[in-house]
């Protein structure tokens, strides 16, 4: 009862832990940008699109297309459908679900300010997409980010037993560098792009998460 009625501190509007996250990550995307503004091109860049290019994918090429399509042509499909899942089976989680969606605000802020140029060959060893964007960040990684961590904070700490959560972070991480790769695999995109659009997600995530009234509904409510 006294705890309940104490006034509230100053930190008691935030997750300190998250906003930490959230205000490191946002450097280092401060960073990262600015050396992909003034070297458009890295040779360590370049190195690793090849190195993962160099990969026999086989069977596995078809799962690279499914990346491409649920993060660009068919990207509002594919939200709408997280959104409609969320909000079936954790409405209380709307507030966390529509701030997070706010993320991709930064990627079309971003995209006009650095103008990048994508891959071509010969400094990668093959292009097999060709959007029509600046390269930097990768609009697809943010989603992807996005998908992971909505989906298990939202459901997954709701639904999945305590004891399991930890594997169901290391699917949602394992989806998201799935996605890293492929965008790397086809051409699309630079690694640097790739990186920036992973901390970008990670940056605004943390930060929406960390405000109480947003996360409140979620985070503390029992799994």
């Amino acid at each position: 009862m006294a705890g309940a009625a104490a006034p509230k501190r100053s930190g008691a509007y935030f997750r300190g832990g998250l906003l930490l996250i959230a205000l490191l990550s946002a450097v280092l995307v401060a960073a990262l940008t600015v050396i992909v503004y003034t070297n458009p091109r890295l040779a360590i860049d370049a190195a690793v699109a090849r190195a993962l290019q160099s990969v026999d994918l086989g069977p596995l090429s078809p799962l690279l297309d499914f990346y491409r399509q649920i993060g660009g042509p068919y990207a509002v499909e594919a939200e709408a459908v997280v959104f409609a899942i969320i909000l079936t089976l954790n409405r209380a989680s709307w507030r966390l679900l529509v701030s997070g969606a706010l993320v991709s605000g930064w990627y079309f802020l971003l995209v006009r300010l650095i103008s990048r140029p994508r891959p071509t060959v010969p400094d990668v060893l093959h292009v097999t997409e060709h959007p029509g964007a600046s390269s930097y960040p990768s609009g697809h990684m943010i989603l992807f980010a996005f998908y992971a961590v909505i989906l298990m904070t939202c459901l997954g700490l709701k639904f999945i037993p305590r004891r399991w959560q930890p594997l169901g972070w290391a699917i949602a991480f394992v989806f998201v560098l799935v996605g890293a790769f492929s965008r790397i695999y086809s051409g699309a995109h630079w690694p640097t792009d790739v990186l920036g659009g992973i901390l970008i997600a990670i940056a605004w995530l943390s930060f929406v998460m960390s405000i109480r009234w947003i996360s409140d509904p979620v985070l503390d409510q029992p799994s």
